[in-house]
């Protein structure tokens, strides 16, 4: 440094960060090493809300936060994927409670229908075609879809050919005039339904054709099943805005 110069060559101030930045790491962990020795921070407990079909069980081990775990390096993101990997839950989120606590808030999935796994194995799927359970004992009240693919083990969701027959779900769900007690693809892999009138009580075969236009289908059974009277008929609605009744057989 020449006489009079103040300034300290830049070589000089880099050292210097250097040094800052070494200390305070250096600290940084000497704090977190008397915190850990000291049993702060580490998690206590784990509260789960919204179980009604996943188990406590289930869920506590699916998230991977254990009592004692510290708090400053739990993966938050890891345990949501972990969760939301187990059939019946449609999403997670795992939030920090400081000191101690840990809050996992659970969406659980509903189920839309059931389907065959294999020739007398039914399965309850939810509308994204998510399979939710193991082979059914005994069959729920659920619209039961036929003549797509096998369905796959639980968490596992329905290959392609489905998804026409699950947008048909999701539109009808709600219709005040009638819903799907059964739809299935027949030989030529068209769409065909059976439906209930929610009034009469009167189940009819319907024929919804390709995968196009699914939307404007089950508006078009809504518009004309309530002035239908016989079930000696299916109702073809395959053009959606020319519905047609013909005779069955």
């Amino acid at each position: 440094m020449a006489p009079g110069d103040t300034k300290p060559p830049a070589r000089t101030k880099r050292r210097r960060r250097w040094l800052t930045a070494a200390a305070l790491g250096a600290i940084a962990t000497s704090i977190v090493t008397i915190l850990l020795a000291a049993g702060t921070f580490e998690v206590d407990r784990v509260h789960f809300n919204g179980l009604h079909r996943v188990s406590y069980d289930e869920a506590h081990e699916a998230a991977g936060i254990r009592t004692g775990d510290f708090m400053g390096t739990l993966d938050a993101g890891e345990a949501e994927r972990s969760l939301e990997q187990l059939p019946w839950v449609a999403e997670a989120r795992v939030q920090r409670r400081w000191p101690a606590g840990v809050e996992v808030d659970i969406v659980e999935r509903t189920g839309a229908a059931i389907t065959l796994a294999a020739p007398g194995s039914w399965v309850l799927i939810d509308i994204e075609g998510r399979v939710l359970t193991s082979p059914l004992a005994v069959l729920p009240e659920y619209p039961r879809l036929s003549g797509i693919a096998a369905a796959p083990g639980p968490g596992g969701f329905l290959a392609s050919d489905a998804d026409a027959l699950l947008a048909a779900l999701s539109a009808a769900d709600g219709q005040p005039e009638y819903v799907i007690a059964s739809m299935w693809r027949d030989r030529r892999g068209d769409i065909r339904a059976r439906v209930r009138q929610q009034s009469g009580n009167l189940v009819l075969e319907v024929t919804l054709g390709d995968e196009s236009a699914i939307g404007a289908k089950t508006a078009a059974i809504a518009a004309v099943i309530g002035e239908i009277t016989t079930s000696d008929a299916i109702l073809d609605v395959s053009v959606p805005h020319l519905p047609v009744l013909r005779q069955s057989g």
